[in-house]
């Protein structure tokens, strides 16, 4: 078997169980792995196809916890935001949003959680744009991984609405990378083995979740995104 298809596979089984065990963190480890194996660009296209299986799965197993709310006003945002990041990938320096990315998901993940309104139609709205804007142009947004720890919403909660919300926009993301011209039927045999990977991922993750306590979730939540963020901003300095 080539070598790629086996990285992408791991890969992607692992970002399946990190995601449906803490919510998120996995996106980190697919594109870590995708980019070992194929040229950045590609990369970055093919994360909204590779995470595709997991999403899928999340959304069934975490039905009746998603925040359809939330969804809705998230997606209402992203339209722009997918809009202007095709053209920051075309246009930026990848270097520089890579660095902006990671301070600014440091920022967020770690601000005290106060009283603010996030679940109200103008916070997600901008939320949506934010996240859509950054993850089309480097293949991960990080904003709303960061900003839903500061709803109420519980562990499940968080899952399930972080998935339907990401499995929607990544239509909008494979649509605009496809006006751009990069052609998936490159990378079929990836596509289909990550998309296995990612529901036995997820079957795994759920049964880890079970065994974790609320407040270690959440303690861990915020150390595995922190990391993905550090390692952002090192990766655009040097």
């Amino acid at each position: 078997m080539d070598t790629t298809l086996i990285v992408v596979t791991l890969g992607s089984f692992l970002a399946a169980a990190i995601n449906a065990a803490l919510a998120t963190g996995g996106v980190y480890v697919l594109l870590l792995f995708s980019m070992s194996v194929v040229p950045v660009t590609a990369a970055i296209s093919l994360q909204t196809v590779f995470s595709a299986g997991s999403l899928s799965a999340r959304i069934l197993f975490f039905w009746q916890h998603i925040n359809w709310r939330i969804v809705g006003f998230f997606m209402l945002g992203s339209v722009p935001g997918v809009a202007a990041g095709a053209w920051g990938l075309a246009n930026v320096p990848e270097r520089s949003l890579t660095v902006i990315l990671g301070v600014v998901i440091l920022i967020l993940i770690w601000m005290p959680k106060g009283r603010a309104p996030l679940q109200s139609r103008r916070a997600f709205v901008g939320i949506g744009t934010a996240h859509s804007f950054l993850g089309t142009m480097l293949g991960i947004g990080g904003v709303l991984q960061a900003m839903i720890l500061r709803t109420k919403l519980d562990r499940m909660a968080v899952t399930g609405t972080l998935a339907a919300s990401m499995l929607l926009l990544d239509v909008l993301k494979t649509a605009s990378y496809i006006g751009m011209g990069f052609n998936y039927l490159d990378f079929w045999p990836h596509i289909v083995l990550a998309t296995l990977a990612g529901f036995a991922g997820v079957y795994v993750g759920k049964l880890l979740s079970k065994s974790m306590p609320e407040h270690v979730f959440r303690i861990a939540f915020r150390v595995l995104v922190s990391f993905a963020a550090l390692r952002l901003v090192v990766l655009g300095l040097f």
